[in-house]
């Protein structure tokens, strides 16, 4: 194997951007750094190498360093618990990826990946979308509790803080997730595009993003249809979904990592003429 072919495919089986000596070091052979540098440098020139310098250092990779900060950050954003500042974060990039954080967070959050938390003077980032209840300080949680306390005293039905969330939230307490209502057949035409349309602008206007994960739609359906009494139908909804994607009225993207789905989330999953199936949607 000859010096270029060995140095070109120790950078390309790096994930992040090397030095010089560090490529060396990773393909195994004898060069001088001049010879090094003149390799290393034509490869680049020939657009196979991206080169970078940072005061008197240069390094290389195979891909564009942006592009490498991105994969990365979607790995680490991928496992997540809860919410963490941008500084925390971009800690966990490996060091030569850290100038590219803010770029590669953009597009995470572009695409619906990654979620600004804002409360107050406090910004986090998470892997799910933030709730109204989200955006509570803790000044105002502990002033809605003590205002619970006083209004409770004249309700003969006291009322707690979870259940305000859950109001805020557009969602209902745990202790009436068990529908008791009986179910009946949905029919076909009990999903409109309409409905559709107004769902998704529902979710567009409290996120940063265009796409929304059709999960978050699928949710908004089957609460709907309980609410009328109606079984939800995910065949409908995935294809009144599929219909709009043929029509060219909405387009749809893949999960970057559908592996790490539940099984309820990768069901809903809309297939596309090209490559895997789609798990955001965006109207056009």
């Amino acid at each position: 194997m000859d010096l270029r072919t060995a140095l070109l495919g120790a950078a390309q089986a790096s994930p992040e951007p090397l030095t010089a000596a560090q490529i060396k070091k990773r393909a195994k052979v004898p060069a001088k750094p001049t010879a090094l540098k003149v390799v290393l440098d034509d490869l680049a020139q020939a657009g196979m190498l991206h080169a970078f310098t940072s005061g008197a250092t240069t390094a290389y990779s195979a891909a564009h360093p942006q592009e490498l900060a991105a994969s990365a950050l979607a790995e680490i954003v991928s496992k997540l618990v809860g919410a963490v500042s941008p500084a925390s974060l971009k800690a966990q990039l490996p060091k030569s990826l850290r100038p590219w954080f803010d770029k590669a967070a953009a597009r995470l959050v572009v695409k619906g990946r990654l979620w600004w938390l804002i409360s107050g003077k406090t910004r986090l980032l998470s892997q799910t979308p933030p709730r109204p209840s989200d955006l509570l300080s803790k000044t105002q949680t502990a002033a809605l509790e003590k205002l619970l306390v006083q209004v409770n005293q004249s309700r003969q039905t006291p009322r707690k803080l979870a259940e305000l969330r859950a109001w805020l939230d557009d969602e209902r307490p745990a202790a009436e997730a068990v529908s008791t209502k009986p179910i009946v057949a949905c029919p076909k035409a009990a999903l409109t595009v309409e409905q559709l349309l107004e769902w998704y602008a529902a979710d567009r206007a409290r996120s940063s993003s265009s796409m929304i994960p059709i999960p978050h739609t699928w949710r908004r359906y089957t609460a709907w249809a309980e609410a009328n009494d109606l079984q939800p139908s995910p065949d409908n909804f995935r294809a009144m979904l599929k219909s709009l994607y043929d029509e060219g009225r909405v387009i749809l993207e893949p999960c970057e990592r559908p592996q790490d789905l539940p099984e309820s989330e990768r069901s809903l999953q809309v297939s596309m003429a090209f490559g895997p199936p789609g798990y955001y949607w965006s109207v056009l």
